[in-house]
């Protein structure tokens, strides 16, 4: 995965987060911070398994 399909992909997790932030059926939707580390361990675990596919 090249860093342009990274992005794309990075893109749309962040959207499904952001809709999970603002849950209407909670009404108790995750902060920023929260926003901000989840999207940190997608990107890691995203890069961790395109190292895994490379090396194998």
């Amino acid at each position: 995965m090249n860093q342009i399909e990274l992005q794309k992909v990075m893109n749309e997790i962040e959207a499904i987060i952001n809709q999970l932030s603002e849950c209407n059926y909670c009404k108790k939707g995750i902060d920023y911070e929260s926003k901000k580390l989840l999207s940190e361990l997608f990107k890691l675990k995203i890069e961790e398994a395109c190292k895994i596919k490379k090396a194998s």
